[in-house]
């Protein structure tokens, strides 16, 4: 399975966040509904339970050791199956 990439959990996250703090559990509810897959769901609970961020840029600072997808990959299959489910 590849791995979890900053594409992937801005794509299947980006949905939580419009009204103000989102928690940790907010993000991996948001990520399941987005149809996210496994490994992503489990990158965002190894979160803090106490972390609120207001945005994908915040959340993605607290995730830096995620890789970007390649260049020329910026859809991705990955982001394809998220948004669709």
């Amino acid at each position: 399975m590849s791995a979890v990439t900053r594409q992937e959990i801005g794509a299947c996250t980006r949905g939580a966040f419009g009204s103000g703090w989102v928690g940790r559990d907010q993000l991996c509810a948001a990520a399941r509904s987005a149809g996210a897959r496994r490994e992503v769901v489990e990158t965002l609970e190894k979160l803090s339970p106490r972390v609120r961020v207001c945005g994908v840029p915040d959340l993605l600072l607290l995730l830096p050791d995620l890789p970007d997808l390649p260049d020329g990959n910026e859809g991705g299959e990955r982001g394809a199956e998220s948004s669709v489910a």
